[in-house]
């Protein structure tokens, strides 16, 4: 499955010549239609991410990401994709990724209806394989020169981990809910910030798992078309599946190029 995402994620690379959506979010809004835009960029990363919770890793990688949104009359199709590889001293090449398919609908509406599904895999954290799907409402709150966004719903979480002494299979209901915000503090530069809360009770442990994550993002823009750009992102597990540390982080310095 890990080698299926793989392609998927080349071939939005070549289709196209990330979770924010770095595309602009007016496109909620607007009175266009029936066109593409999206984004390209590539970055460096610096993270800690750990197989173990004795092990501390910090290494360095590339990251590549690919947004593409479809613009129709009253919805809109959007897919976020990532392809990130690490490597640490004379280690092996370790990499994750995922891809996000999301259909908007009543786009431009107070209250939107989303659906989407998601695969996932990390094999830095031992992760093979994460499927998601869902559905909720987000509530477009502003929509001008600076946009606000929440959102509310629920989805299914079918996981697989390389467990210390056996694969272990995890699949949850869970609640999910988010708060975006797109700020615009001059005609050059950009901030866009993300949080989700997620959680779901499991049966196992007798227990609520959740899970904290979120993402911020400074865009510098040189041209129309490239932006320099800085993202950091944070993960927060109170009950990780496997003994991992609960919280980890990256940042990413890069290129980003937008197309429409």
């Amino acid at each position: 499955m890990r080698h299926v995402l793989s392609l998927l994620f080349f071939l939005t690379l070549l289709y196209a010549e990330s979770q924010i959506l770095k595309v602009d979010k007016g496109f909620l809004a607007t009175d266009s239609a029936n066109y593409f835009t999206g984004v390209i960029d590539a970055t460096f990363a610096i993270n800690n991410r750990s197989s173990t919770v004795n092990q501390q890793n910090i290494y360095v990688g590339v990251n590549n990401n690919v947004d593409l949104v479809y613009i129709a009359e009253r919805s809109a199709t959007v897919l976020i994709s990532g392809l990130n590889y690490f490597k640490i001293g004379e280690g092996p090449l370790i990499y994750n990724g995922s891809a996000h398919l999301r259909q908007v609908l009543r786009r431009s509406a107070p209250l939107t209806p989303e659906f989407f599904i998601q695969g996932q895999f990390d094999e830095s954290r031992n992760m093979e394989l994460r499927m998601l799907y869902g559905g909720g409402l987000r509530w477009n709150i502003l929509q001008k020169r600076n946009s606000l966004f929440a959102g509310i719903g629920i989805f299914r979480e079918n996981e697989r981990w390389n467990g210390p002494e056996q694969e272990i299979v995890k699949n949850l209901w869970k609640l999910n809910s988010y708060l975006s915000a797109d700020i615009k503090l001059s005609e050059a530069i950009n901030i866009n910030a993300i949080v989700y809360f997620q959680s779901g009770r499991d049966g196992v442990i007798d227990a609520f798992r959740n899970r904290l994550s979120g993402q911020l993002e400074f865009k510098n823009a040189l041209t129309d078309r490239f932006k320099l750009k800085m993202t950091s992102n944070f993960l927060l597990d109170d009950k990780p599946i496997i003994p991992l540390n609960e919280f980890v982080y990256e940042v990413y310095f890069g290129v980003e190029y937008s197309f429409k």
